[in-house]
């Protein structure tokens, strides 16, 4: 089962809306470029960011902070169903690659992320270029974000994958430019990310 997606134009904003039936939706960790509003129309989740769990039922809205790494989990077997809007009011801030981080170590980690040209992440190689060893460097990591440095990166090059297809990139070209293996890689990933594939982003952003 896949959400839906549908783009509109609103005030000079575009607004990305996504749509889940009732299923036990499990996405991975991951962060928008803009604010996410979440409404639960049915059913209930279970809402974790870095620092603090929370439960969500249906009726309720939440409000999920931009660059907030964070996942939606069932309670139970029957899931929950939900919409969710983003507001992106520039191309700057939509397309940015990561979330601004106060802590030093972790955002000299996501600039050097940012500069790989593949998803090998290697996290020796990092901690050595940041000073500290990859043990520090990994629970510092983890403690900050809320995830670990390889799914941070992976959603670091889903971001410019995004950015490539809201310009109207083929599928392969997003993928290959973005430092996936194949078109098929960028579809895995997606889906395992926000529901829907790489090619339905494409085109809603076209229509």
């Amino acid at each position: 089962m896949h959400t839906r997606l549908a783009v509109r134009r609103d005030a000079g904003c575009s607004i990305e809306t996504i749509a889940g039936e009732r299923s036990a939706w499990r996405f991975r960790p991951h962060y928008h470029a803009g604010d996410e509003i979440v409404r639960l129309t049915a059913g209930r989740a279970r809402l974790r960011l870095a620092d603090r769990t929370r439960l969500v039922e249906a009726g309720e809205t939440v409000v999920v902070p931009a660059g907030a790494v964070h996942r939606f989990e069932p309670v139970d077997a029957e899931g929950w169903a939900f919409t969710s809007e983003f507001a992106l009011p520039s191309d700057s801030a939509r397309d940015r690659l990561g979330p601004a981080v106060g802590h030093r170590l972790v955002a000299r980690a996501i600039e050097l992320l940012a500069r790989r040209a593949t998803l090998r992440s290697d996290a020796e190689d990092l901690a050595s270029e940041c000073g500290v060893s990859a043990g520090h460097l990994a629970r510092t990591f983890q403690r900050t974000t809320g995830t670990g440095l390889h799914n941070f990166h992976v959603l670091m090059v889903l971001q410019k994958a995004k950015a490539l297809l809201r310009a109207g990139a083929p599928l392969a070209d997003a993928a290959f430019d973005g430092g996936f293996c194949d078109q098929a890689h960028l579809t895995r990933e997606f889906v395992r990310t926000y529901g829907f594939t790489p090619k339905a982003f494409r085109s809603a952003w076209a229509a």
